[in-house]
């Protein structure tokens, strides 16, 4: 039977030998072509960049990355404000061992129980956090504020957030069964590459973008890619990249007291004019207004 370990912020160097969770403030950080275990990226506060083989993803406090066994990747954010991560990464073996468990009879569970090499094969992808996943990241954040976390408490978390992960892992095979396609192989490669696409848009919502753009990181012609966007999220690529833009800028307005000017270019937006109309037609208020009435910390506006 295999030993399962965990451990709260061990070196690197430790990271194979056990099921770890990192948790960390920077200002400033970077990892260069890191070769990890199955592992989930995310943020308590602030956003971290993620570069791997497949593309880009900007994490941000709302989503998640999960990354497979053998996956190499880089790291980096650097802002004027830190960003607090935190990153479970799981022993080989462990969350096989319980998506076996919970897929396998419990009365087969009585004569068996070695844990059995299966792939992990979760979709490299920008995951909201909602769901089960979300509520368990939760917990974990607020039990490192309010406990001093021990390694009983880790092992529950590790095996709460192994069933969430699980659970999301079905959830995402249904909505590939429900990809167009004969072949399963098929809809399992468009799922990706949409995905991908997609979260090209997310972590480049603030540069010019265009859907050929978005098409050439998904590796699809851009006819066909914003066709079977449109079909899969009920939104043209372009729709999505303007609620990114709009949904970026009602945080900057209501949380800094950055010029409505400034935010509007950082966003990705080119004209102050389009800006102020478009977030108008979406939230009903004019940006100044917006700011007025959400609590915004500054009160000048240009």
């Amino acid at each position: 039977m295999s030993l399962f370990r965990f451990r709260l912020n061990p070196a690197f160097k430790d990271l194979p030998q056990c099921s770890a969770l990192l948790n960390g403030v920077a200002s400033s950080y970077r990892v260069d072509r890191y070769r990890t275990a199955l592992s989930l990226k995310s943020v308590i506060r602030g956003a971290a960049c993620y570069q791997t083989r497949e593309g880009r993803y900007l994490v941000t406090e709302d989503s998640f990355l999960i990354l497979n066994h053998g996956q190499e990747y880089s790291l980096e954010f650097q802002g004027p404000t830190p960003t607090e991560t935190l990153c479970p990464f799981f022993q080989r073996g462990l969350f096989e061992h319980v998506a076996d468990s919970l897929a396998i009879p419990v009365d087969r569970q009585l004569d068996d129980i070695e844990t059995h090499a299966t792939t992990t094969d979760f979709c490299e992808r920008l995951y909201p956090k909602t769901g089960s996943v979300g509520r368990v990241l939760d917990r974990i954040r607020l039990g490192l504020t309010t406990s001093r976390p021990c390694t009983p408490w880790l092992e529950d978390r590790f095996f709460d957030l192994a069933t969430a992960m699980a659970e999301l892992r079905s959830g995402v095979q249904r909505e590939i069964d429900e990809f167009p396609g004969r072949r399963a192989a098929t809809r399992r490669e468009l799922y990706r590459r949409l995905h991908r696409g997609r979260d090209f848009l997310s972590s480049c919502y603030d540069q010019p973008l265009t859907v050929a753009l978005a098409a050439k990181a998904a590796h699809l012609s851009p006819f066909h890619f914003h066709r079977m966007f449109k079909t899969a999220f009920r939104q043209t690529p372009m729709q999505f990249l303007q609620e990114l833009r709009l949904a970026a800028a009602r945080r900057l307005l209501s949380s800094t007291d950055r010029p409505i000017t400034s935010i509007c270019f950082a966003i990705g937006f080119e004209s102050l004019g389009s800006f102020s109309w478009l977030f108008r037609r979406r939230f009903g208020l004019s940006p100044s207004e917006f700011r007025a009435h959400h609590g915004g910390p500054g009160k000048e506006q240009d």
